[in-house]
């Protein structure tokens, strides 16, 4: 899985692992939401050339930490890609499958990698690749390359592409050219000396160098270097200058370098031209923290790294910074009213200045409140954008047409919901797939498109986001459930026939039920939605289905915002307080005594023509009875719609 990296010690190979898988996975999502959208477009060239971006990144990356198995893979995806662009191979639907399933061959090496387990073999995988490219794989540009290899690349590559320094790159013949009447002036804009200073704080030197000259290898050609990238002068470097031939802009060279993280500043300036360009911004010095303070970090085994990182906006920390500004502030009214007092100013004086204070900072304390919460809120589409590699794979594996809709992938809601979401979202879709969405044929005969559409949908209502995940198939038949859940001894035949068609569908909650015929192994086992509902409760939320027959199924999720703080209402039973969640509160009610009715034997009230039941607190936890008062306040609660 690995090759031997005695070149770096154990400091800095850890702190390469740390910013690589961070950054690995990210390429992974960008890569597989690429490839899809070819898919839909492969006339698009943009699209090609990012892939082809994202995978030369990821091979230099890979190479530069020992995981060679991914870093020949990616090389040889990029022998597909250059067919594509090369016009030598159409871009269809096999294509397509072929590098998503080698994304996953990746993806399972990148986890092998960051856990230390050994991965799984390329040989599969590097042979399925030249038989679409119908190579025996000997070729030197066309074949594998062996680990080994690769490794000597990533350590010895650097060398061959930058052996001159900067002095003799304006000597040889490069630069000479030049000087040609007519060539100057064009050729000069795609010559650029870049300047590299190092943080100082950045002790791992030698890995920074590597990294940084995979990043350029993506913008285009390393001319010269000096010291040595490679050599063990870069280690007490202060600054790196790199000559280097690209048609990008200055712009896009510093983007590139700030994703380093161990950059302090960056200046680029034409070769010849000595007009010097600073792109140095705060970009630069947040992300050389990155490289200071990496050791310090927590070591997550097991898991991914970006599952415990949480990418905020600058805006939000400078605004956070403000807040804590003005409470610095506040802090030193307080000691010079406390200073006051203790001269004899008196009280008169002081409560004034006091309750200003105290206002001023209960403001300034709820906003940071708000600020915090405000920077653990991502977009929803870290989850929506794994749908569509899903959607794709299950519906060939059906032999189904299905059209994915996405619609809210801007809507924000914290990270812990975020993550928690994907898997009770996966099976609803696949449940949807297998189940709900028919084949083809059927479709057409029941006079509906031939393809399925499956809709994602999630926006704000009040206090909750809304996540609906619908279909157009043939929907839940309520009494097949019955008579299933019947079957299964769940609930008699007579109480089955009380049910209403909502509460019917609603059985399909229960664990181990299920009206499926077969038994997939995507679902059909009955042991799915109970734990979908399980999941959902866990993150405080509700979920409601609606179903009509041959129309389709919609799942609705209601969630809370953030977990990290939940707003309560207090109130008071039999002298003890309790706090219930202001989401569960639809509204605050007085009542009289006399409004009070029995039902069926127990207490309920009649409000606007809705009978709703009534629990009172002491009687539920068994307190003390309260002295009965002709007017008392009702809290009403609401569950999903209810």
């Amino acid at each position: 899985m690995t090759a031997n990296l005695d070149y770096f010690n154990k400091d800095e190979y850890e702190e390469l692992r740390k910013v690589f898988f961070c950054e690995a996975y990210e390429l992974v999502e960008d890569i597989q939401d690429g490839l899809l959208m070819l898919e839909d477009n492969p006339a698009e060239e943009e699209t090609l050339i990012a892939l082809q971006r994202y995978f030369h990144t990821l091979k230099g990356d890979s190479n530069s930490i020992g995981l060679t198995d991914v870093g020949a893979v990616c090389h040889r995806i990029e022998d597909v890609l250059t067919s594509f662009r090369s016009k030598t191979r159409e871009i269809d639907s096999s294509g397509i499958t072929l590098l998503l399933q080698t994304l996953d061959n990746i993806t399972h090496q990148l986890k092998a990698g960051e856990s230390g387990s050994n991965g799984v073999n390329i040989s599969e995988t590097m042979a399925m690749i030249d038989g679409f490219l119908g190579s025996n794989g000997t070729e030197d540009r066309d074949g594998v390359i062996a680990k080994d290899e690769v490794l000597k690349q990533s350590k010895n590559e650097i060398p061959r592409s930058a052996r001159n320094d900067m002095e003799r790159a304006r000597n040889d013949g490069i630069c000479k050219e030049f000087n040609q009447p007519g060539e100057a002036a064009e050729e000069d804009k795609g010559l650029y000396n870049v300047e590299i200073v190092f943080h100082p704080q950045c002790a791992e030197r030698g890995v920074a160098a590597l990294m940084i000259n995979s990043r350029l290898e993506t913008l285009g050609e390393i001319i010269g270097s000096t010291p040595d990238l490679t050599g063990a002068e870069v280690e007490a470097s202060e600054k790196i200058m790199i000559i280097l031939k690209t048609d990008k802009n200055p712009e896009e060279i510093k983007k590139i370098l700030s994703i380093t993280g161990i950059t302090n500043l960056i200046n680029i300036a034409h070769h010849i031209a000595s007009q010097p360009i600073n792109v140095a911004d705060k970009e630069e010095h947040q992300g050389a923290s990155a490289c200071a303070s990496a050791d310090r970090q927590e070591d997550v085994k097991g898991t991914r790294l970006q599952s415990e990182t949480l990418r905020v906006e600058a805006s939000k920390v400078d605004l956070l910074m403000n807040l804590a500004g003005e409470l610095i502030i506040s802090r030193s009214t307080i000691d010079q009213i406390a200073r006051d007092a203790e001269g004899g100013l008196s009280s008169e004086d002081i409560a004034p200045r006091l309750l200003s204070v105290n206002s001023f900072m209960e403001r300034t304390v709820s906003d940071m409140q708000k600020a915090i919460m405000m920077m653990r809120m991502v977009p929803i589409n870290h989850v929506f954008r794994k749908f569509p590699k899903i959607v794709r794979e299950l519906s060939n594996e059906k032999g189904k047409q299905v059209r994915l809709e996405i619609e809210g992938r801007e809507v924000e809601l914290d990270k812990g919901i975020v993550d928690a979401l994907g898997e009770p979202l996966i099976h609803i879709i696949r449940n949807s797939i297998d189940h709900g969405i028919e084949t083809p044929e059927d479709r057409v005969s029941t006079g509906k498109p031939r393809e399925g559409t499956l809709a994602l949908k999630a926006y704000h209502e009040a206090t909750q986001i809304i996540i609906e995940i619908s279909d157009d198939g043939k929907g839940i038949d309520p009494e097949r459930l019955k008579q299933k859940a019947v079957e299964k001894g769940f609930i008699s035949k007579e109480d089955a026939e009380r049910l209403s068609q909502r509460e019917a569908i609603n059985l399909i909650f229960l664990s181990g039920l299920s009206t499926s015929e077969t038994i997939s192994d995507i679902s059909g086992r009955g042991i799915g939605m109970d734990a979908v509902k399980a999941a959902v409760t866990n993150m405080k939320g509700a979920i409601e289905v609606e179903s009509s027959l041959e129309k389709g199924t919609k799942f609705r999720l209601m969630l809370p915002l953030t977990l990290a703080v939940i707003r309560a209402l207090l109130v008071e039973a039999s002298e003890r307080l309790y706090a219930i969640p202001i989401s569960a509160v639809t509204e605050v009610a007085r009542i009289m005594e006399d409004e009070l009715t029995g039902i069926n034997g127990k207490e309920a009230i009649i409000l606007r023509d809705q009978v709703i039941s009534m629990v009172r607190l002491s009687g539920l936890f068994r307190l003390q009875e309260e002295a009965k008062r002709a007017k008392k306040f009702g809290i009403i609660l609401g569950a999903g719609s209810k």
